[in-house]
């Protein structure tokens, strides 16, 4: 009786101990999987306030009628800056609608739909860090195949694509918009603005997150851990380091022509055509700015 005892107890402890590390491994993240509610929760209780280029749902009670027409007028600024940076194009799926905002007392990542709607949790709004005209961009660069759902289908197709430019683009428009319109955006990752973004990338390169985040700039793909619950351990590194190079790109070949490259981010081409436009191959575009911006690698 005693072996077999033992043996139930050594099982318990494998089994436990398995249960233990499945518990601790990295777990998908569906920020927008609760949308739905967010919008109809909003729709039944909320404020809406329509600007001219913007629509804002918030929360009743989370700010007052002045507030939020100031938001509104902020916003409104900050989004007609953003189309007049990007301009107008057939590959676009957003058009000319409105950009709806949907402000939710709910915690997850602010993210765009592709359907110019935009949310934003409540938190972010309150601590002044909320990626109000990053996220606009989002669905001013939206395309046919970026649109719908973060589903694992998406993800797939996302895995595919160079989203260095996916999420260094939106910052580099949305700060230089907020710029131009004398407007603040919200630094989630405490990237620095434009000014101080190559530092920032530079300094955390030569952090944990260095080496795997490198390895995606300039490249095709994504760090994996950008959908999970370990976001936070290359989010910081990736976005700075995103914005970075982007501003290096835009540098030599021009916003416009920047801009350009999103409706073949999803072909082998993109990286052909920034190639072909500065005369260089990637690997060279990429030690270059390396080297501008003060990055110096860590010796085995």
């Amino acid at each position: 009786m005693r072996r077999i005892t033992c043996a139930f107890s050594l099982i318990f402890i494998v089994a436990s101990g398995a249960a233990v590390h499945v518990q601790n491994a990295p777990q998908p993240l569906n920020w927008a999987g609760d949308d739905e509610k967010r919008v109809a929760e909003l729709a039944a209780g909320g404020n809406r306030d329509d600007g001219a280029n913007v629509v804002l749902w918030t929360p009743a009670g989370a700010l007052g009628a002045d507030e939020r027409r100031a938001l509104v007028a902020r916003l409104d600024r900050g989004v007609a800056a953003l189309r007049t940076l990007v301009g107008s194009h057939d590959w676009q799926t957003v058009g000319d609608r409105k950009i709806t905002y949907y402000v939710s007392a709910d915690r997850f990542v602010a993210h765009a739909s592709g359907r110019a709607a935009v949310f934003i949790p409540l938190i972010r709004l309150q601590d002044g860090k909320a990626p109000y005209l990053h996220e606009a961009m989002h669905e001013l660069l939206a395309t046919a195949e970026t649109r719908g759902p973060m589903d694992p289908a998406r993800l797939e197709r996302i895995k595919q694509r160079p989203l260095w430019l996916g999420e260094g683009l939106p910052d580099y428009v949305a700060l230089t918009a907020a710029a131009s319109t004398g407007t603040t955006e919200g630094d989630v990752f405490d990237i620095g603005g434009l000014d101080g973004v190559d530092r920032t990338c530079a300094t955390r390169l030569a952090g944990p997150a260095g080496p795997e985040v490198l390895r995606f700039i300039g490249a095709v793909g994504r760090p994996d851990a950008l959908f999970t619950t370990e976001r936070q351990t290359v989010a910081p590194t990736f976005y700075a380091c995103s914005t970075s190079f982007t501003k290096r790109i835009v540098g030599l070949i021009g916003l416009p022509a920047t801009v350009a490259l999103i409706p073949l981010m999803t072909q082998d081409g993109m990286h052909a055509r920034i190639e072909a436009l500065t005369g260089k191959p990637m690997a060279t575009l990429r030690d270059e700015w390396l080297k501008a911006i003060g990055y110096v690698p860590q010796r085995g």
